[in-house]
C-alpha cells in the first residue's frame, strides 16, 4: 500500500516518533509516500505553495493516511481532511488520555491507535496495516 505519513513538521514535532511509524509502515512492506517528514524541517528551494499542493495530492492520492495526533498541528489536521475528503483509509496515532479535537473524535471510519509508551506504536501500526 501507498502510506501518506502525517506528522508535525515544525512545533510538537518528534522525528523519533516520525521515523518508529515509518519503520512500523516500511515493516508491513509498505511504502512511505512522504519520505520528507522524516528528513530536516527545512523546505530549501520549494515555495510555500508548492510544499502546499505536495502535501494536498500526497494526502488525497494515497491508499492510507497515517497521522501522528499526539500533539496538535495545523498541518496534520489540513492533511487529515484531505484524505477524508478523497475517501481515504485514515489511521490516528494519540497517546492515551491525549486531547483530540471535537471533529476528528467524531470523523466516521477513522481508525485510531492509542498509545501509553511510544514502543507500543510499532507492534499497533503493523498490526492495523496488515
Amino acid at each position: 500500500m501507498k502510506v501518506y505519513l502525517a506528522v508535525p513538521l515544525v512545533a510538537n514535532r518528534s522525528r523519533a516518533r516520525a521515523e518508529l511509524m515509518a519503520r512500523a509502515i516500511r515493516a508491513g512492506g509498505h511504502v512511505v509516500t512522504s519520505p520528507w517528514v522524516l528528513e530536516a524541517p527545512a523546505e530549501a528551494g520549494s515555495s510555500p505553495v508548492d510544499v502546499f499542493e505536495r502535501d494536498m495530492k500526497g494526502a488525497e492520492s494515497c491508499d492510507v493516511l497515517v497521522a501522528d495526533v499526539s500533539a496538535p498541528s495545523i498541518g496534520v489536521g489540513m492533511e487529515i481532511m484531505a484524505a477524508y475528503k478523497a475517501g481515504r483509509r485514515i489511521v490516528v496515532v494519540a497517546r492515551k488520555g491525549g486531547v483530540l479535537s471535537t471533529m476528528l473524535r467524531h470523523m466516521e471510519g477513522k481508525e485510531t491507535l492509542e498509545y501509553d509508551e511510544e514502543e507500543e506504536i510499532y507492534e499497533g501500526l503493523t498490526a492495523l496495516l496488515r
